[in-house]
């Protein structure tokens, strides 16, 4: 009896501990087990699809606003997008970081999500991806003169890298695969905790080069972890991974042990409680109109810029009325993006203030010709793109490059229409309604484009049937003539002189009284 004792207290103690092995083996597993988010009531699903701009971070927030009003509890970012501007792209990444916690916000991304749209996404509390739909390659890139892209370097990343890892760390991503996303400086390696198979991810160089007692990540040493295969993310490359490949890296905890849907109806079944409501939205026919015309803001500019130009030199004219129409399609983008305020507003009146001192104060086109035409195409750039001064220096060149060839060679073509209709349009009936009427009311037609007139000599006198400001028209022996004052402005009806010509220019000035 005495000789059993030992044994079956030995048998009780190794019950004991096995109850105890597996009670700390089941807490182990459920303090790793992440909670699944939903089911929810009221979702909304905003579709984002495109290049990332100005009016995609304005619908986006109207939308997102109208949730919250809505009181929904998931919002979903249907995202289809090669990405657009760090600008933009952050400022969604930053709204959608700012909705409450009460509302579950997930990136659903059925295609792909480039460069700004996997920034999005990584700002969002939970990421599906559909298997082969990738996502990656941040890098903030310029455009070279032959339209390669490049890198902007490490002056650029180092501020978008702090910026995606603090997304990351707040939404429970491993933050150095988000850092890898946007620098392909950086390598990575997996590693596990020997202690409790926890994953995690370390810089190659940080691990390669520690010391076995150094501290790694929190209170975890070198020798603490062991590494698990090759590299994760080698230097030189960007960091992209499509939906199967971010389940296994820890992007998709909910499809860590299946292959994610590629259905969006079973993305929404996911989420959903059986009584859910369910609203899609997508952009309206003026935003839609509104990104098609944002695309041409710089042919936009340039019309307007020109008419200006035209209606302060000549007076007012059909070219004023084609300006006047891109003007009202400008402001029509600026009203429908939210991009209305009045520094655009500002450098628009400077400009036209230059052109005027240009015209009443300085002979010839000088320079306070040139900078108006400066300050009016950046004033209707910023009134279209909705940058405010304090943004400025974050503009994207890939905008001001789009917008400097569309303005220029709107320009070039805009004065040789110009050209060509001062020279053309007079000979032909159906035009002569565009010509500047002469004091009898009756359209006219300028004698310097009839051969058989001969051109004013020079002292001779005449009047000025339009203002000339300074171009215009002046009558001599009973004969209508372009002319150009030496400058300053000339009011219809004065009397003036020719001073000099240059083969059809007709140089006056105005004779004192």
């Amino acid at each position: 009896m005495s000789a059993c004792l030992p044994t079956v207290r030995r048998a009780w103690i190794a019950v004991l501990g096995l109850g105890v092995l597996l009670a700390a083996t089941s807490a182990v597993r459920a303090s790793d087990e992440q909670p699944v988010p939903g089911p929810f009531h009221n979702i909304w699903v905003i579709d984002f699809e495109g290049p990332i701009e100005g009016l995609l971070h304005t619908y986006v927030k109207r939308r997102v606003e109208a949730a919250q009003a809505a009181d929904a509890d998931c919002i979903v970012l249907r995202i289809t997008s090669p990405g657009g501007t760090i600008f933009h792209s952050m400022l969604i990444g930053d709204l959608m970081l700012a909705v409450p916690k009460s509302i579950h916000t997930v990136a659903w991304v059925p295609r792909y999500a480039y460069s700004g749209a996997a920034m999005v996404s990584v700002c969002c509390r939970e990421i599906i991806l559909s298997p082969h739909a990738p996502l990656g390659d941040s890098q903030p890139i310029t455009v070279n003169p032959d339209g390669t892209p490049k890198p902007v370097g490490e002056k650029a990343e180092s501020p978008l890298r702090t910026w995606i890892r603090d997304a990351a760390e707040r939404n429970g991503y491993p933050a150095l695969l988000a850092a890898a996303m946007v620098s392909e400086r950086l390598a990575v390696l997996r590693v596990r905790a020997k202690a409790t198979g926890e994953i995690h991810y370390v810089a190659t160089a940080d691990f390669r080069d520690a010391e076995p007692d150094a501290r790694l990540l929190g209170d975890l040493r070198k020798s603490d972890l062991e590494q698990m295969g090759a590299e994760v993310v080698r230097v030189g490359e960007l960091l992209t991974f499509t939906g199967n490949e971010a389940a296994a890296l820890g992007f998709m905890p909910r499809f860590a042990s299946g292959p994610p849907p590629s259905d969006e109806g079973v993305v929404l079944d996911l989420l959903k409680a059986p009584d859910a409501k369910i609203t899609v939205t997508e952009m309206s026919f003026s935003e839609l109109a509104t990104r098609f015309l944002l695309g041409l803001v710089g042919i936009l500019s340039g019309l307007v810029t020109m008419a200006i130009v035209y209606t302060v030199w000549r007076g007012p004219g059909i070219v004023t009325i084609g300006g006047a129409i891109a003007l009202l399609l400008v402001i029509f983008i600026s009203v429908t993006a939210d991009h209305f305020h009045g520094f655009p507003i500002f450098l628009m009146l400077v400009g036209v203030a230059l052109l005027i001192a240009e015209v009443f104060f300085f002979p010839g086109f000088t320079i306070p010709g040139f900078l108006g035409i400066g300050f009016l195409a950046s004033g209707v750039l910023f009134l279209a793109t909705g940058i405010a001064p304090s943004e400025v220096g974050e503009v994207d060149s890939r905008i001001l490059v789009n917008f400097g060839l569309q303005f220029v060679f709107t320009a070039i073509a805009a004065f040789a229409a110009i050209f060509l209709m001062s020279r053309l349009v007079p000979r032909f009936g159906p035009g002569r309604a565009m010509i500047l009427t002469a004091p009898g009311g009756e359209a006219s037609t300028s004698a310097a484009a009839e051969p058989s007139v001969a051109l004013p000599p020079v002292g001779a006198t005449g009047v000025a049937t339009s203002p000339l400001r300074p171009a215009g028209t002046a009558e001599f022996a009973d004969a209508l003539f372009d002319v150009v004052s030496t400058g300053g402005f000339i009011e219809q009806g004065a009397a003036v002189r020719v001073l000099e010509r240059e083969g059809e220019r007709i140089t006056v000035d105005e004779v004192s009284s």
